[in-house]
């Protein structure tokens, strides 16, 4: 079992030695904007906590799902948080050449 995780660690270092400045630069950017959206819907992680709990603990409970709007923007960040940043990375991808020729080509 540990030589398993040695070979997963070791092909993961290989993977992630073998990247290119756009694929670095890519990740940066995903990782930046997933940390600015982390801060503003979050604060913390008690904050994430909170909003997954209402996010799917408020179908059992009548009075927090009739409260408007409580159930639904938790699920809204949930969503945001996970396809913004990774949004963002590719179109940083697939965008920074064109901006930025000289060095990313």
């Amino acid at each position: 079992m540990f030589n398993s995780i040695k070979d997963h660690a070791t092909n993961a270092l290989q993977w992630a030695a073998g990247g290119s400045k756009l694929t670095y630069a890519a990740v940066a950017i995903g990782l930046i904007v997933a940390l600015i959206l982390f801060r503003i819907f979050f604060k913390s992680m008690a904050g994430l906590f909170h909003s997954i709990g209402f996010s799917f603990g408020a179908g059992g409970n009548p009075t927090v799902a009739a409260e408007p709007g409580l159930c639904s923007s938790s699920r809204m960040k949930l969503l945001l948080m996970a396809v913004v940043p990774a949004g963002t990375g590719y179109a940083a991808y697939v965008l920074l050449p064109s901006f930025f020729p000289t060095v990313f080509q």
